[in-house]
This record gives C-alpha cells, structure tokens and sequence, in this order.
C-alpha cells in the first residue's frame, strides 16, 4: 500500500471515534467549541511519505516493498483535561491496529511529551503531538 493509501485508511479508522472531531491536514478557522468557547476534542492526522529502510531494498537499491510509516496525529481542544481523554480514544483506536494483514500500528515512544498550550490560537488550545509506526 502506498503511503497516500495509508493515510487514508487512518483517517478512515480515526473518524470512527464519536467523541472527537477528525480532520485531514488542516483544522478549520473555528472548529466546534461548548459555549464557553472552548474547542472540543479534535484529531488532526497529518500527511506522511514514509521511508524504505536499506535494509528492505535489493542489490540494485530498489525499494521491494518494506515501507516504514509513521501514522502523526495531533490531539487538541480548549480544555487539558478534555485532551488527555481525547488521546486515549486515539490511542485506542490506533495502537495494535492491524492497518494491512501483518503490519500493525504500534505507539513511537516520543519521550514523554507533555500537553502543551497553543497560544497562537484564542482561545488558547492544549495539544499533544503523537507518532504510530508500521512497517508493510
């Protein structure tokens, strides 16, 4: 499958969570938000190339297969404690999922990210960056 392909695919399977908006790439200028106006919950699956590790290409370094990629979303809204719910629904959904048969998604230890303020935005939003990984 090409990367396109499994981008897709991961965007197909993180919009089957109920509780958390999901968008391809880009977020809209004023997402849904509780009357407060704070956000709530969104995903953001960010577009991936993949890489062919050396060791998946032949003698003529042409890749056969052996793509590695890396599923990054981006888990957000107005409340930190709405994100921290939000980022185990993602994981739930993502983490051990057999994306094709013999290559499953499995959580890229990131080093203990923390949720973060996004100030840029009003009102503020918290996020955390995540990264999964499949090798096909």
């Amino acid at each position: 499958m090409t990367p396109a392909g499994l981008h897709t695919t991961t965007l197909d399977r993180l919009r089957g969570l109920s509780t958390v908006n999901v968008y391809d790439s880009t977020v809209p200028g004023s997402p849904p938000a509780d009357t407060d106006g704070r956000v709530f919950p969104y995903a953001v699956l960010w577009p991936v190339p993949g890489n062919t590790p050396d060791a998946a290409r032949n003698l003529e370094a042409d890749p056969q297969g052996g793509l590695t990629w890396d599923a990054r979303v981006t888990v957000a809204s107005g409340d930190p404690t709405w994100t921290l719910q939000a980022i185990q629904l993602v994981r739930g959904r993502l983490e051990g999922w057999r994306v094709l048969p013999g290559s499953v998604l499995g959580e890229v230890d990131t080093g203990g990210v923390t949720v973060q303020a996004d100030t840029d935005t009003t009102p503020t939003r918290w996020f955390v960056p995540l990264q999964f990984r499949t090798h096909t």
